[in-house]
């Protein structure tokens, strides 16, 4: 053998010696990403602060944790499905660890291990992006990826004594720049009650065929035209696309609140089981992991027509201001006075709980429609984007919990809003409703009589330590009991005088609340699992932004002791939506959202309160009614 091909060799042994070293080098520090979830608001700062400190590491013998959240809406779901991608931009949180304590950058031997991340955008989006075939992907640009947000502002204490966001090193960031599919649904409702949710947008407006003269017109919202009111599509090589993708929803406040440019709800068509409607792929199985509840509150400003004197709401009274029939203070018995109501996206999961449980119950179809619903008069031909008169004030739509909470904050100081006093509603949330907390100017109101945050609705804190001095006042940090030091993190005892949280949600007298819930299948349900644990310790002993689901250890805490009867989600047709309800907890399927709500310690058989649902009687009672 020649010298010259010896040498060769040589050189090439040596640089297939280097390219493995970088290769194995490369493939040790590329992280190991936990969940990707992608959906409700309501879960998305306990899940980020779990994450960070609860326990959720696999690293042994400790490590060293960073965090990062995105600017808003600068991160996008994209759904490959449409002939032209769809786009849906979020908010994104990142945790990850490194093999080290020291710095977050990853470099050197402090390689990054574990990544979490969720993307907050809308219940019903987060499940069509996890049922879609394929899955949406998650994009952002590494421009965007690398300015710090610092979208959850919580002492340092809670962050691990570093409050500011920490830059991503690249083997994190580039998770988030190519095609990396999402692994969690995160959602305020049940999946047979997203995909109602998506079909009656998703088709003409007006009377589906199992109603019909019994229905209000509303079983379809009228955003595709191509499908029947309220029919969820099958697949059809010939009519997918324009069966498949409706109308967007658009926001009429997004530019009123300060933004340049108009927000919107893409409304695209998903199925859970069976065949995906766009592009005929096969839904898989899948896991519901419960995660805990939350109550709807309603929240305004007090500076106007809708005065401090405003203290307590009826589902009748909330019927008509929503429904467009009157919006004005004297619907609630006050002085005649003009006021903005802000409705939220038909696709979200806080509108549908709202509307199932307040306003338009689930049909009880030969029967009549139970209720009103708050898309009474809206026709998307007109009102897309919603900015309709009514009587002496106005109806808006906002896209997103966000959008309506800053609604209410600018509405009576604004004159694009007319500087009419305005309401929303929302899941109650510290972060949520934050905007408004601990002033004077805005507050909430109880529903028919039952506060959804205290024992009860006063001045003072004589029951409640974490209750507002002044009545009706929606609670911040300000309110914080001096247990609390005036700051997060603080426990949930320290905050009720019972020693847990929202005590009318718990014993079941107030009725506007749904079960929290991720989405998941294989090694992600075992992996969204513990971060549900971990969270579900920290809303008990550091931000009680929802009630656990179960028993949370190394506290008194035993959960949530409710559930609502599951029926049959129809779609507009009659045709079920999903597999046959269950009640049982851990395994239930079915609609759930306007349930009747059934206590699970009394004895009670669940399996004979199948398709019930609760209605608001003439006289104001409450009581069941069975849905065919």
């Amino acid at each position: 053998m020649s010298i010259l091909r010896v040498k060769s060799l040589l050189a090439v042994l040596v640089l297939t010696g280097i390219v493995g070293a970088v290769s194995q080098a490369n493939a040790q520090n590329v992280p190991t990403l936990q969940v990707l979830v992608a959906g409700s608001s309501a879960m998305w700062q306990t899940m980020a602060l779990g994450a960070y400190n609860s326990g959720t590491s696999t690293v042994a013998g400790g490590g060293n944790t960073c965090h990062w959240t995105s600017k808003s809406n600068v991160v996008n779901l994209v759904d490959s499905r449409t002939t032209v991608a769809n786009i849906d931009p979020g908010t994104m949180w990142v945790v990850w660890d490194n093999n080290t304590t020291g710095t977050c950058d990853g470099a050197g031997g402090n390689a990054v291990t574990n990544v979490w991340a969720y993307t907050k955008v809308d219940s019903v989006v987060g499940l069509r992006c996890w049922y879609a075939v394929p899955k949406c992907t998650v994009n952002g640009t590494a421009a965007n990826l690398a300015i710090l947000g610092n979208q959850i502002t919580l002492p340092g204490a809670i962050w691990g004594g570093a409050a500011a966001d920490q830059a991503m090193p690249n083997s994190v960031l580039n998770l988030f720049t190519g095609t990396t599919p999402i692994s969690v649904a995160a959602t305020d409702i049940r999946p047979e009650d997203g995909a109602f949710a998506d079909c009656r947008v998703n088709s003409a407006l007006g009377a589906g065929t199992a109603g019909g003269v019994h229905s209000d017109g509303l079983d379809g919202l009228g955003y595709n035209n191509n499908n029947a009111a309220g029919v969820c599509p099958l697949y059809s090589p010939s009519t997918a696309q324009k069966k498949g993708l409706g109308n967007p929803i658009l926001s009429a406040v997004s530019i009123n609140n300060g933004g340049t440019t108009v927000s919107q709800a893409n409304v695209l068509a998903f199925r859970i089981s069976g065949h995906d409607p766009i592009t005929n792929g096969s839904a898989g199985p899948y896991t519901v992991t419960t995660v805990g509840a939350a109550p709807i509150v309603f929240v305004f400003s007090r500076q106007h027509a809708l005065t401090a004197a405003l203290t307590n709401a009826s589902e009748t009274q909330l019927q008509k201001v929503f429904s467009g029939t009157t919006c004005d203070a004297s619907a609630f018995g006050l002085p005649a006075g003009g006021i903005n109501v802000f409705l939220r996206e038909p696709l979200s999961g806080t509108m549908n709980t709202t509307e199932a449980n307040v306003f338009r119950r689930p049909t009880v179809y030969p029967g009549n429609v139970l209720g009103m619903s708050q898309e009474t008069n809206v026709n998307p031909a007109s009102d897309n984007p919603l900015a309709k008169a009514c009587g002496s004030g106005e109806r808006w739509r906002g896209i997103g919990t966000g959008e309506v909470v800053k609604a209410v904050l600018k509405s009576p100081t604004t004159a694009a809003y007319n500087n009419l006093d305005g309401i929303a509603y929302a899941f109650f949330s510290y972060g949520n409703v934050g905007s408004l907390a601990s002033n004077s100017g805005y507050g909430y109101v109880q529903l028919d009589g039952v506060d959804p945050i205290f024992q009860s609705y006063g001045a003072g804190n004589a029951i409640d330590p974490g209750q507002p001095t002044t009545q009706g006042n929606i609670p911040g940090t300000a309110d914080l009991p001096a247990a609390c030091a005036g700051a997060f993190p603080c426990a949930e005892s320290s905050i009720w005088g019972n020693g847990f949280s929202f005590p009318n949600l718990r014993n079941g007298t107030y009725r506007a609340w749904s079960l929290l819930r991720m989405v998941a299948t294989g090694t992600a349900s075992t992996n969204i699992a513990a971060l549900v644990k971990a969270s579900n310790k920290y809303v008990v002993t550091t931000v009680p932004d929802y009630v656990p689901a179960g028993a949370v250890a190394g506290t008194l805490d035993l959960g949530i002791k409710l559930l609502r009867s599951h029926y049959y989600q129809k779609d507009g047709a009659g045709i079920a939506i999903g597999p046959a309800p269950v009640n049982t907890v851990g395994a239930d399927h079915g609609g759930d959202m306007g349930g009747l709500i059934i206590p699970t310690t009394i004895g009670a058989s669940t399996a004979t309160k199948l398709d019930l649902i609760q209605d608001q009687k003439a006289d104001g009672s409450q009581g069941p009614v069975l849905r065919p």
